[in-house]
């Protein structure tokens, strides 16, 4: 329990100022490498607060500060000999390596607790007098491994300062190690780069931004990260496709107002304090009125200016104090100690206060504590994980070493912040005239901005401003959807806006491939499709007047005809010669004068045309030699009938509109290597059509970008509307592979193109983003 109202630390006072004359304070050390520091403040203020805690009842401390060389560990040991021979009740500080290895040393011989409120880089497992609130350095190292991971970085630049963050985040390290980037597979996930002595960071966060890597860790002292993020705005490093992690568990007391001011780079730190809690708070203050009450001239204390060390040092004076109130009714005494010469003698009360102190589980400035029982290490803490906003630092999760990551946000706050922070952007929409995707109005020369346009991209995106409540910018490329140079590794075009991150969005009719997924990100498809095949559709047949003529051949013709005549007068002849065809006109006269014949010559052309015509005739012939006369005829109809019916049907179904290929496969035979004269085909140069080919491991693709390949530039083509403009021109001479989208675009506004065959493959378009 703390206390935090002025009228009881007054209370208590009284017992401080009525000390017993024999009852002598325990003193503890305190080594800094600097005088007047706030952590040096903390410390004496921690004593003094200790002192009249009515929780403390039988413990009385007393502050001796000491300022030591901490370049000179040889000094540092003869001042800490000298304070135990004294007598002391143990040791804080100092921070520095070699002159801390040497205040240890001695506190093990003389069974003095040491205690350490600061990083410790060295491994101290085998001291026995050791204690230190500082979160145990691997625990620490895990914390930043699991916030990195939890954020999905699967690569990142890590900016540092000295070589012990290298120690400090070795776990990290080591965990993405031997990885690559998702990316590009020939480099490495991580990439390690010291900070320059001085305060010129712009070289190096130039060549981090050229490098198009968006994750940044930056482990540096607090003095330092001001002026890096502010260089970084300089640099326009401090885009949206970046994003921080600060390590330094001071980046709390930074004051971020010069750099976070319209920007929106995600920045998040870790921190063992909440300046805003309540119970912080009241600390503070306490420790403000021990000052008034001490009459230091100093300034008040401010919970968001506390550093980590200065925290530590109160919650480490507090365990102290609990452990001496936990010892019992009798005051723990300093003794005298010799450690300049032998014999040594230890002191009583050290081994059982400073295991005393390895078990006790208490609530400090730093939150929970829970210490490891055998090194002295903290093996238990919480970090809050916050991000940088626009009025200060906001709590977004808190990892512990027992359940790792918790978020304290739910995912409904978290869409909500995307949306609030993507209402003061203009998104850039890289795109190209394509028809049907993007087209320039008939009137655009009178219009400006977005108005210009018109086509499935402009209304795909102004749906999707609309449903996200954003503002965009179309932005034209030239240069296609864009393609990779081998060199560089680097694209132009759409893909090429993208990955420099000088556009937001790239939208056309862009295929989601696996090379373009290394350059850049993709959203779901908006749209499947598949590469099919565009021709010009086969000529109508010329219209005949004299068709029905062509199933026969003219000689027939003449053939037939000369039979028609023929037969038609031998019947007539035979007619006239034959007295069974000559009738009585009257049969009620049995004696007539004169007789008819029915077969004229008019109903005989008559009769031989109705018998070919497969109509018949009212006319026949009744005696024997012109009824074997018309059967003979009768007989040849049948087959010349016949005969030009199976003719005439063959002929319609030669003449029937057909498409010289059918397939891919066709088109192979027809337009291969070695057959100029066959029909060429090509798709557009360096792009995903051209790519499938390539790539493929089908033989017939191969074998057949192999042939495109060997004619190159004359049947590759720049673009769509190339490639659409040498199908009509070059009819049945020409193929071209194109998406299947946009050949039935392109086959409802052109009557002369059809589309071929089946679907090669199956793709899709995507809407393309740098990654985040």
């Amino acid at each position: 329990m703390f206390v935090s109202h002025a009228f009881v630390v007054s209370m208590f006072l009284c017992r401080v100022v009525g000390q017993d004359e024999d009852n002598v304070p325990l003193t503890i050390v305190g080594l800094f490498d600097e005088e007047n520091t706030v952590e040096q403040q903390i410390f004496e203020l921690a004593v003094q607060k200790v002192n009249i805690d009515p929780n403390f009842s039988n413990v009385f401390l007393k502050a001796e500060i000491k300022i030591v060389d901490s370049a000179d560990s040889y000094i540092t040991g003869l001042q800490t000999c000298e304070s135990m021979e004294s007598g002391i009740g143990a040791v804080f500080g100092p921070s520095h390596l070699e002159s801390s290895n040497i205040v240890q040393s001695l506190c093990e011989t003389m069974e003095v607790p040491r205690i350490e409120a600061s990083w410790e880089n060295t491994p101290v497992e085998n001291f026995n007098y050791y204690f230190n609130p500082y979160p145990e350095p691997t625990l620490l190292a895990k914390g930043y491994t699991a916030i990195v991971h939890d954020m999905d970085w699967r690569s990142f630049t890590l900016l540092y300062q000295h070589p012990e963050c290298l120690q400090r985040l070795q776990d990290l390290i080591q965990d993405y190690s031997g990885k690559t980037k998702p990316n590009d597979k020939s480099v490495a996930a991580i990439s390690i780069i010291q900070l320059p002595e001085g305060n010129n960071f712009r070289p190096i966060l130039k060549d981090i931004k050229k490098s198009l890597e968006g994750h940044i860790v930056l482990d540096c002292d607090a003095e330092l990260i001001y002026t890096v993020f502010k260089q970084a705005k300089e640099v326009n490093l401090l885009d949206d496709y970046h994003s921080f992690i600060i390590t330094s568990l001071d980046a709390h007391t930074v004051d971020f107002s010069g750099v976070v001011q319209n920007i929106r780079t995600n920045i998040t730190t870790v921190r063992l304090i909440d300046p805003s809690n309540p119970v912080v708070e009241n600390i503070v203050k306490d420790l403000n009125f021990v000052q008034q009450r001490m009459n230091l001239n100093i300034a008040p204390l401010q919970a968001h200016k506390l550093t980590v060390n200065a925290i530590l040092i109160y919650d480490a004076v507090n365990v102290y104090a609990k452990a001496l109130e936990g010892l019992g009714k009798t005051r723990v005494t300093a003794e005298p100690l010799q450690c300049k010469s032998s014999p040594f003698v230890s002191w009583s009360n050290g081994f059982k206060l400073i295991h005393f102190m390895r078990v006790i589980e208490t609530e400090g400035l730093s939150g929970l504590m829970r210490f490891d029982n055998r090194t002295g290490h903290r093996s238990y803490f919480t970090l809050d994980m916050v991000e940088l906003v626009d009025t200060g630092f906001k709590k977004i999760g808190v990892w512990d070493p027992e359940k790792g990551m918790t978020y304290t946000r739910t995912s409904e706050e978290m869409l909500r912040d995307l949306y609030v922070g993507s209402k003061n952007k203009t998104f850039i929409v890289s795109s190209k005239i394509t028809e049907p995707y993007l087209m320039l109005k008939d009137d655009h020369a009178k219009l400006i901005g977005n108005d210009k346009y018109e086509g499935y991209v402009v209304d795909l995106i102004a749906m999707i401003a609309e449903e996200m409540n954003i503002t965009y910018e179309i932005n034209l490329r030239s240069d296609g959807n864009g393609k990779r140079d081998k060199k560089t590794n680097k694209w132009n075009g759409i893909i090429g806006e993208v990955q420099e991150m000088r556009a937001d969005l790239g939208v056309c009719d862009l295929t989601i491939t696996h090379e373009r997924r290394s350059a850049v990100d993709f959203t779901m498809p908006f749209m499947n499709l598949g590469i099919s095949i565009l021709f010009s559709k086969p000529e109508d047949p010329q219209t005949n007047l004299f068709s029905f003529t062509q199933p026969l051949s003219f000689q027939v013709w003449i053939f037939t005809a000369t039979a028609y005549l023929g037969l038609s007068l031998v019947l007539f002849f035979l007619a006239r010669i034959t007295p069974n065809e000559w009738q009585n006109p009257h049969p009620c006269n049995p004696h007539p004068e004169e007789l008819e014949n029915s077969l004229s010559l008019l109903n005989c052309l008559w009769f031989s045309m109705g018998s070919i015509l497969c109509q018949g005739s009212d006319i026949l012939p009744r005696a024997f030699p012109t009824r074997l006369c018309a059967a003979m005829w009768w007989f040849f109809a049948l087959i010349m009938t016949q005969s030009y019916t199976a003719n005439w049907t063959a002929f319609l179904t030669s003449n029937r509109m057909e498409t010289p290929i059918k397939n891919v496969e066709d088109l192979d035979k027809k337009g291969g290597l070695g057959n100029d004269d066959g029909i060429k085909y090509g798709c557009v140069t360096d792009q995903s059509t051209a790519s499938f080919f390539q790539n493929s491991d089908v033989n017939l693709y191969q074998k057949m970008w192999s042939a495109m390949e060997s004619y190159g530039d004359s049947v590759m083509v720049s673009d769509n509307k190339q490639g659409v403009d040498r199908v009509k021109k070059e009819r049945n001479h020409y193929a071209f592979f194109m998406e299947s989208s946009s050949i039935e675009y392109e086959v409802q506004r052109n009557c002369d193109l059809t589309e071929v065959g089946y679907w090669l493959d199956n793709k899709a378009y995507g809407i393309a983003m740098p990654f985040s």
